[in-house]
């Protein structure tokens, strides 16, 4: 299971009076961030795709005993994508990658946006928790297209574990898949807001990028005046 560092990207607001922030946290990395662990099955022939019933492979609390463990992205040639082979000409491929979302995730999930992120060729199904939250015909070379859950996508996302699961059919010429998803949420607003006159001078005032208040800053980036500066 996968839960990476999460990233604070500043947003200032029209009115300069407050500065909301947004936290970005890759769920499950593609390739950009190295190899991604997964479970993954190869089937005989397409039409043995098509009968397949997505509840037999795509859930939650799937038996994944006879599933081989390695590592994405796939591809049946030599290219960017070649961590483990496939072979895409003969052999339609299952993929499924578990991530953990803690209550707090769950909490915030109407404010949050989900991304899917998914270079494929070709077919792809996407499924999350047994549901199909996305599909594209054909391939898209080595371009990655994106796709953000609607609610009722999100309605599908469970406290602790979840599985993003793809299918992919076999085909003529080149092969492969990478995807990831991230979340971006909301954090509470900041606390700059204008001082009156009265009150000590806003420059004097600093704030860590979460918006507290900052007595004796240390080393590092902070917003003083309502702008981001750098302490030495």
């Amino acid at each position: 299971m996968i839960l990476l560092a999460a990233v604070f990207i500043p947003l200032l607001a029209a009115d300069g009076d407050e500065e909301e922030t947004s936290v970005t946290r890759v769920i499950l990395p593609t390739k950009t961030d190295g190899s991604w662990p997964c479970v993954y099955y190869l089937l005989n022939s397409n039409d043995e795709l098509n009968n397949i019933a997505a509840s037999q492979w795509t859930g939650r609390c799937i038996a994944e005993d006879d599933w081989a463990w390695g590592y994405g992205p796939f591809s049946n040639s030599m290219d960017q994508f070649l961590v483990t082979g496939w072979g895409s000409n003969r052999m339609p491929l299952l993929v499924r990658r578990h991530f953990t979302l803690t209550a707090d995730d769950i909490n915030h999930i109407s404010a949050s946006t989900f991304t899917l992120t998914c270079s494929y060729d070709e077919n792809p199904k996407v499924y999350l928790n047994g549901r199909l939250i996305w599909s594209a015909y054909g391939w898209n070379d080595n371009d990655y297209g994106t796709y953000r859950l609607n609610v009722r996508d999100k309605g599908w996302l469970k406290e602790g574990d979840n599985v993003l699961a793809v299918s992919l059919m076999a085909g003529n010429g080149g092969g492969h898949i990478d995807y990831g998803l991230t979340m971006t949420s909301p954090s509470a607003p900041s606390a700059i807001r204008r001082i009156d006159d009265t009150q000590e001078n806003a420059a004097t005032v600093v704030f860590d990028l979460q918006g507290r208040r900052v007595v004796q800053p240390a080393t590092g980036l902070y917003i003083i005046d309502k702008k981001k500066k750098i302490i030495k």
